[in-house]
């Protein structure tokens, strides 16, 4: 294992602690993330849908880590991965 994926996972560890210490203390943050998340992806399958209407392929789906994008940073975490996928196709 390379120290890049060491200190990647070492990220992700400290991450789901803090997030499991700020359900613990908050119970309602949870249902927060989960209807941002809700939000995120509804908003990802009617885009898709009205952009498929027109011929017009996006290549975002609706996948884990687009349901974490959208839980963790909302609807500007999506329109971001938008932005992303539009700047790689230019």
């Amino acid at each position: 294992m390379s120290q890049i994926q060491i200190i990647f996972l070492l990220f992700l560890l400290a991450l789901l602690i803090y997030f499991v210490t700020y359900i613990k203390k908050r119970p309602a943050a949870l249902l927060f993330l989960v209807g941002r998340s809700a939000a995120g992806l509804s908003f990802i399958y009617a885009f898709n849908l009205f952009c498929s209407a027109r011929e017009i392929v996006t290549n975002i789906s609706i996948n884990p880590l687009t349901t974490c994008i959208s839980a963790v940073l909302g609807l500007p975490g999506i329109l971001l991965a938008y932005a992303i996928r539009l700047q790689g196709f230019l």
